[in-house]
């Protein structure tokens, strides 16, 4: 299974995004419920060691912050790939990342090494990018701007691909961000669906 740590914006935070979904053809947009700051990636593993990362994860202790949101943006220079609004990063922020990425080393799963670069993914871009709509997107929402969310969890997902394409996110487990580590969930629940998620 494919997993990875994430923070989840608030409600108004993602009806908020919701309305920058528009303007750029080609542009696959994400569900509401999609929408997520990732803190590490950790690619396929085993469930033996899912439930060494969860019991890492557990461990983690960081008190609750804000996380601000700033600007949009693209990946990809000569082939845009990637739509989405900026996260400000903060300490509290950076070292939650470090944690997940130091947490996997612990559960001997090897992540890549990358700089990082906190942000809400809002589509993914198929076939031929037109720059010229992409820029004017950017330029339209380049003052964006929300309150901040107060981070109180950060949680661990499982990614499983659609039968049309694209992926859905299922929730595994949960971590509370008030210094208070929470019982390790139970991973029997991490075997695929005979139908997988549609």
């Amino acid at each position: 299974m494919r997993l990875f740590t994430a923070l989840k914006p608030s409600a108004h935070t993602c009806r908020a995004l919701a309305r920058l979904k528009k303007g750029v053809s080609g542009a696959r947009w994400h569900d509401p419920d999609n929408l997520h700051i990732t803190l590490a990636f950790y690619g396929d593993v085993s469930l033996d060691q899912a439930e060494l990362l969860d019991h890492e994860l557990g461990g983690i202790r960081c008190p609750g912050f804000d996380l601000a949101y700033k600007g949009v943006g693209h990946f990809g220079n000569l082939r845009p790939h990637n739509l989405h609004v900026g996260v400000v990063p903060s300490e509290s922020l950076l070292r939650l990342h470090t944690a997940s990425l130091k947490a996997a080393r612990r559960a001997h799963i090897n992540t890549e090494r990358r700089n990082y670069h906190p942000h809400v993914t809002l589509a993914y871009i198929r076939g031929e990018p037109r720059f010229d709509r992409i820029k004017a997107w950017e330029k339209n929402y380049n003052g964006f701007k929300l309150r901040p969310d107060l981070m109180d969890e950060f949680c661990l997902y499982s990614t499983w691909p659609k039968r049309r394409g694209g992926h859905v996110y299922r929730l595994e487990a949960s971590y509370p961000l008030r210094g208070q580590m929470r019982p390790a969930a139970a991973y029997k629940t991490l075997t695929r669906p005979s139908a997988g998620p549609n």
